[in-house]
């Protein structure tokens, strides 16, 4: 039963006790003391179980937390990008109309011919 769902290792957990406890039950009612109880291997078997739930679903929880926190992360970086001018693009820089019609002026003195 390897899930990755909390939900489902905490129903998992909730079953594993209610098998416990009427394992528990079952041996008071066949006269077992507590250290029949404790030293028997299903009950054994049983806490090793839970254990092993409880475990898996703090681990589930840790790794919930680190999600969110990337998940504030990326959407602070995306807020802070749609502030910025995007890298690379530089804001265009108005050449001045004088400057463009001497432009023209060399390009045509390049294309007439040499007498």
């Amino acid at each position: 039963m390897a899930s990755s769902l909390k939900q489902t290792r905490v129903r998992q957990k909730q079953r594993l006790l209610n098998q416990l406890a009427k394992r528990k039950a079952a041996l008071i009612a066949a006269g077992a003391d507590e250290e029949k109880i404790r030293k028997d291997t299903v009950v054994k078997h049983l806490l090793a179980q839970i254990k092993r739930t409880s475990r898996a679903i703090a681990a589930v929880e840790v790794r919930q937390k680190i999600m969110n926190a990337v998940a504030v992360q990326k959407r602070e970086q995306a807020a802070q990008a749609a502030e910025q001018l995007p890298k690379g693009k530089k804001e265009k820089q108005q050449i001045p109309v004088s400057a463009k019609d001497s432009q023209k002026e060399k390009k045509q003195k390049r294309k007439q011919p040499a007498p």
